[in-house]
């Protein structure tokens, strides 16, 4: 009798001091996901004729061609989606100057390109694309997040939701948006069109997410182009380059 209530009692302690179940994390990282950001260039100083230059040699051009560049979100291995214009006509070859309100006069689409074409979007002048400056984001994101892109992706590329104009919507604004949708960055409470206006814009805030989701798997590659070219800094320098 003795024995059992000892019995008893040690195994009542033991389960007092185990540790309750651990719940499984709520919605954990299944999926990566990758932001694919292009910067714009111009020839580098003595290297014009030399380097291409699409368009004119004007002011306006080459702050166009400086402060372009391109990005897209890689939701799927080798599928990039890219918004930009049907006709690359006006400013800066942005089609419209202000966005239509009418679907009917549109000149934008959403494209699934590959990794390469994405690349190669703005001209790859070597062939190589480490003579492209770019920042490629790695994103963790979750089955829900990547149900979310997966289903934007479907219904972008069949029907814009949106004109693509030099003050309205581009690639810059876009790409936020199909990132703020799926919740993978916090929402912007302000005019997108407006605060995300160049791709500089938006690396600036992606990296900024970075900072703040290192610790979750987010990470960052970079390189640094050519030194045939001007290629556009980022804010504060913050790729080091």
């Amino acid at each position: 009798m003795t024995c059992t209530i000892t019995l008893l009692l040690t195994l009542l302690t033991c389960l007092q001091a185990a540790p309750p179940p651990q719940s499984p994390a709520q919605n954990p990282p299944a999926f990566t996901i990758r932001v694919l950001c292009l910067y714009g260039s111009i020839p580098a100083k003595g290297w014009m004729g030399r380097e291409p230059m699409y368009g004119p040699n004007t002011l306006i051009n080459r702050t166009a061609k400086l402060h372009g560049g391109h990005v897209g979100v890689e939701y799927a291995p080798g599928k990039v989606l890219s918004f930009q214009p049907l006709k690359y006509t006006g400013i800066a070859a942005s089609g419209h100057l202000i966005s239509s309100a009418d679907k009917k006069n549109f000149n934008s689409c959403f494209r699934t390109y590959s990794e390469t074409r994405m690349w190669n979007v703005l001209g790859n002048y070597y062939g190589n694309i480490d003579s492209l400056r770019r920042a490629v984001f790695v994103i963790p994101v979750t089955a829900a997040q990547k149900k979310i892109l997966d289903s934007l992706a479907g219904q972008y590329t069949r029907e814009s939701p949106y004109d693509y104009a030099f003050l309205g919507m581009r690639c810059a604004s876009a790409t936020y948006d199909v990132l703020q949708a799926a919740g993978i960055v916090p929402e912007y409470k302000h005019e997108l069109w407006y605060n995300v206006f160049t791709t500089r814009q938006f690396r600036y805030l992606l990296y900024r997410e970075y900072l703040h989701n290192k610790d979750k798997g987010w990470q960052l590659y970079t390189c640094k182009g050519s030194v045939s070219r001007k290629w556009e800094k980022d804010v504060d320098n913050w790729s080091g380059f």
